[in-house]
């Protein structure tokens, strides 16, 4: 994280290259694309100033970075399961110990949250691990064999606006959840455009500088597929 006064030396580094963990895959719930009523920077400025908790999540950041980091280089995706939606747990917490409250998590995704714990539940090992910043919209990360099945589940309990259109072609399950014990009612199905949209994506090989005629949308405005 450095150690100057002005940041600049806090500079972030590549854990792996994709080739490591190719299986390890993302779903991303766009539950809302709108402005947030509370922006990330004046948020963060208002938990310095008023969370309490704040000062013990200082201290359990750096243990959790570590698991990450072990979980990505041993590839063990259950350390990194669990790491992942503690820390993720934690920072909403510290929001909501902010004063006033500040409440990024929405309905659908606390919803979210309890279907991916029931799966994981069900199944007897972590299938998937949830992420959440300072916004609604959550990151599901899962390895390739878990993602037609977490694909197919989220989209019965939470059918997106737009229609999917999964690269991957990963989608082809047709029971939300086959596995014995599952229990369903852990959330509503909610109706079609509570989540906007679905994005299905994989390990990427880190940033690289694009040209001017080159872009990541579409003319709609909306991540390009592989095919395109």
């Amino acid at each position: 994280m450095g150690s100057q006064s002005d940041g600049a030396d806090s500079k972030a580094y590549e854990v792996a290259p994709r080739e490591h963990w190719p299986e390890m895959q993302a779903l991303i719930l766009v539950v809302s694309d709108e402005k947030k009523t509370t922006a990330s920077t004046a948020g963060m400025q208002l938990t310095v100033e008023t969370s309490p908790l704040l000062q013990h999540r200082l201290t359990q950041v750096p243990t959790y970075m570590a698991n990450i980091i072990r979980a990505i280089e041993q590839r063990d995706f259950a350390a990194f399961a669990e790491a992942t939606m503690r820390d993720s747990n934690q920072f909403h917490a510290v929001c909501l110990d902010t004063f006033p409250p500040i409440f990024y998590l929405s309905d659908v995704s606390r919803a979210i949250v309890h279907v991916v714990s029931e799966l994981n539940r069900a199944a007897g090992r972590p299938v998937a691990a949830y992420t959440f910043d300072a916004g609604p919209n959550a990151v599901l990360y899962a390895l390739e064999g878990d993602m037609p099945e977490i694909i197919s589940l989220m989209a019965h309990y939470f059918p997106p606006a737009l229609k999917f259109d999964d690269p991957f072609k990963l989608a082809a399950k047709p029971a939300p959840s086959a596995r014995d014990g599952f229990k369903h009612g852990v959330s509503a199905v909610w109706e079609q455009g509570k989540v906007a949209r679905f994005i299905h994506t994989r390990i990427g090989d880190g940033p690289r500088v694009l040209g001017a005629d080159e872009s990541l949308l579409t003319a709609e405005g909306l991540p390009k597929t592989l095919k395109q």
